[in-house]
């Protein structure tokens, strides 16, 4: 029997696998359709390639912002499926307010929501999925990325041939009710991990209205003034009204106070984030999916900025091009992840990059649009399939303590790394055409591929 079906095989429950994975490709969902939706509000708005990319550089600031509070709440409090349902409810108001969209400030807005909602969905869902099948972790965060990848490579196809009919503003609106149909269902069908009982301290069995007085007691004005501050400033930037921006930066300094009282009564839990801190493994793995993810992501930024600037595409052809990159990941992912458990983590990666290197430095001799689909998609596919690799990487180098704020860590780095991509690509872009963007991408798959030449073999 494929070890594939064997793995299949042992898992008993395969419901809540299914029901997650769901969840993972509606929050990608909103990330596809706001990437095949960006050539033409640049069009729209007449915005330049630097504005564009700093719009999904708002979206990566998010990212790290909500990456970094949710592992510590994640890990102490266990409100797996909580967690889940506010980040599709972050996506379905997302789309919302891009649909509403007439000027760059609104756009900037939806681009936070969206990082909440695609980053934020990973430090409750992975560890979940890990603990739930940990005899099958591999094959479990493989079908977990498939999601992913469905909604990646679903969405924009969709999105480009509505959008042969209606705008592109009435598109996001249309495309936002299967997100909160799924936030719905995630909350009444997945069922809750039980606690371990056996680590009190770290994690208590407590009345949450009551810890949440406590809290709220226990915030000092002299540190949540200035974070308040501090978080108001690019609101400000923005040219958001005041009161919108104090609506929107006492609310995120709350999470940030409240992560830190969380933290400071739990210290056998700092302890353990500490002994991930220290791991010079963890560090060299955070730092390769930084790399990783800024290849990846450029890749799906400016692929449709090109079709239609360079290649001039339409809307359709573009969608397919965004689904064809993820092709692989969703047939290949499965396979790839149960090879890792098999095999190692290490050689999968090592040759994925390698692949993808390759092609992305061939990509700008090729001036036919079809075949420079066909080439991308290649490259796409190498990226996207080792995801859930280094996801099961991860897991590996933590305890199920600490998870959440392993997988933290591995997207706050990923988030802020790969935030740089779409600026520099976009000044790039901007003074030297879109074609050498993909020469800077090949540099950061092989910045990549010579960190994971340096991982021990595990």
């Amino acid at each position: 029997m494929h070890p594939i079906l064997q793995d299949f095989r042992e898992i008993k429950n395969i419901k809540p696998l299914v029901i997650v994975s769901l969840g993972h490709g509606a929050t990608h969902w909103v990330n596809g359709i706001f990437l095949v939706l960006l050539p033409f509000i640049v069009q729209d708005l007449s915005l330049s390639y630097t504005t564009a990319g700093t719009m999904v550089s708002i979206f990566f600031i998010a990212a790290v912002a909500i990456t970094i509070i949710s592992g510590p709440i994640i890990d102490i409090t266990k409100k797996y499926i909580t967690a889940q349902f506010s980040c599709l409810l972050s996506g379905f108001v997302a789309l919302i307010i891009m649909g509403q969209s007439t000027s760059v400030y609104t756009l900037a807005i939806a681009a936070i929501f969206i990082g909440i909602c695609v980053s934020g969905w990973h430090t409750p869902s992975i560890p979940y999925l890990s603990q739930l099948y940990e005899k099958n972790r591999g094959l479990a965060l493989s079908i977990h990325t498939v999601g992913a990848s469905l909604g990646d490579g679903i969405a924009p196809p969709i999105a480009g041939l509505i959008m042969l009919y209606v705008t592109w503003q009435e598109t996001s609106m249309i495309l936002s009710i299967p997100i909160i149909i799924m936030a719905i269902y995630i909350t009444r069908s997945l069922p809750n991990i039980e606690r371990d009982n056996s680590s009190e301290d770290l994690i208590r069995n407590i009345n949450y209205l009551k810890e949440l007085k406590v809290l709220c007691t226990s915030i000092d004005p002299i540190r949540f003034i200035p974070i308040s501050a501090l978080v108001m400033v690019p609101l400000m930037r923005l040219q958001t009204s005041f009161l919108l921006a104090i609506a929107m930066a006492i609310p995120i300094a709350l999470l940030i106070e409240f992560s830190y009282q969380l933290l400071k009564r739990n210290t056998k839990y700092v302890e353990g984030v500490r002994g991930l801190i220290r791991s010079k493994d963890m560090l060299r793995l955070c730092l390769l999916a930084g790399l990783w993810s800024m290849t990846q992501n450029g890749v799906t930024v400016f692929l449709p900025l090109y079709l239609v600037f360079v290649m001039d595409a339409s809307p359709a052809l573009v969608g397919f091009a965004l689904f064809s990159i993820q092709v692989g990941a969703i047939f290949g992912g499965p396979i790839v992840g149960t090879w890792s458990d098999q095999i190692g983590r290490k050689p999968i990666v090592i040759y994925a990059l390698l692949i993808a290197a390759f092609l992305l430095f061939l990509l700008p001799l090729f001036g036919n649009v079809y075949l420079f689909i066909i080439i991308v998609s290649l490259a796409g596919c190498a990226l996207y399939s080792i995801r859930p690799v280094i996801h099961s990487w991860t897991m590996d180098l933590s305890d199920k303590n600490s998870s959440g704020s392993a997988v933290s860590m591995l997207f706050t780095a990923q988030a802020a790394m790969t935030g740089t991509v779409p600026i520099i690509g976009g000044l790039i872009a901007d003074n030297f055409g879109l074609k050498l963007v993909f020469i800077l991408l090949t540099i950061t798959s092989l910045l990549a591929l010579i960190l994971s030449l340096l991982m021990p073999k595990k």
